[in-house]
């Protein structure tokens, strides 16, 4: 469960991290950029518009986290290594309503390819329930939003291959994982 300790903690924990990294050139894959900072959380007011304008009710978890930030100030850079190719820019973390057209997108993506991402899944031996919504947080990351609002799964959805696995069994964990465990 995340609370408002976690949250800070994790807050003041990646913003340290990231006022002190440079890009690695050597490393693939997305970087956040030197003086990434948080956006100021969303008011209730703002998570429910959020909620309406996907047609999603999120879980405590995800609300707790969208109350204290909202999104990354600076967009990540996808690295490419040694090889050669430019970096590129992508959004960071999705912030509200600033990227709702690119989550959105990546909801009609995974809508699209329901069917196989449930048959992946199904193969791992998670059901996707038929009605869950599918909340993206950052990159192919998505949250899985149900009618149990204490269960906040994150799933690693790439839609191109259709290649879907658990990422994490909570945001919590999700957070820890992707953010925290890669700070040091």
């Amino acid at each position: 469960m995340l609370d408002a300790n976690f949250l800070a903690a994790f807050n003041r924990a990646t913003e340290e991290a990231w006022s002190a990294r440079s890009i690695d050139p050597a490393v693939y894959g997305f970087q956040f950029q030197r003086g990434t900072r948080w956006n100021k959380g969303l008011t209730d007011e703002m998570v429910a518009e959020y909620e309406d304008a996907l047609g999603i009710h999120f879980p405590n978890d995800f609300k707790s986290f969208l109350r204290m930030v909202n999104g990354t100030d600076l967009p990540t850079l996808n690295v490419y290594g040694h090889c050669g190719e430019p970096f590129r820019e992508s959004v960071g973390v999705y912030a509200y309503p600033r990227d709702l057209e690119i989550v959105s997108l990546r909801i009609e993506d995974v809508l699209r390819n329901r069917a196989r991402i449930s048959a992946d899944l199904s193969d791992q031996g998670f059901t996707l329930p038929a009605d869950a919504g599918l909340a993206p947080i950052f990159s192919h990351r998505y949250v899985v939003c149900t009618s149990d609002t204490e269960s906040s799964i994150v799933l690693s959805i790439v839609v191109d291959d259709v290649d879907a696995i658990i990422y994490a069994r909570s945001l919590r964990e999700y957070l820890e994982k992707e953010f925290l465990d890669r700070t040091g």
